[in-house]
């Protein structure tokens, strides 16, 4: 039922919330409780679509931009985050993935730079 669904997208994103913001200078967006199915960030020095792009090479889609929210955006003072949705069909696994990558992300544009 749509509780278990709830219950699942909740536990994606407090175990995606936490592995992420693990990830050093990685900064991650909202309050740690209270998430639903998805978690915005930003890997420092690297633009959102950056990320994005390297995240999509891998087969990990993420949405990076304003999201809709530009006033909030200025607030915060970053020109995009990027955000990864959870659902039903994701697991634990995907998080992790994720996380891997991120990881293979800092390294490449550090090696860039």
């Amino acid at each position: 039922g749509m509780e278990r669904i709830q219950a699942h997208d909740a536990h994606l994103a407090h175990y995606a919330y936490d592995a992420v913001r693990a990830i050093p200078d990685v900064t991650v967006y909202g309050p740690a409780r209270g998430r639903t199915g998805l978690v915005s960030f930003n890997v420092g020095g690297i633009h959102a679509h950056d990320i994005a792009t390297f995240l999509d090479a891998y087969g990990i889609a993420v949405r990076a931009g304003h999201h809709c929210a530009q006033p909030l955006m200025r607030w915060l003072r970053v020109p995009a985050t990027v955000r990864a949705s959870f659902y039903v069909y994701n697991d634990e696994h995907d998080v992790d993935r994720l996380v891997d990558v991120l990881h293979q992300a800092k390294e490449y544009f550090s090696d860039a730079t």
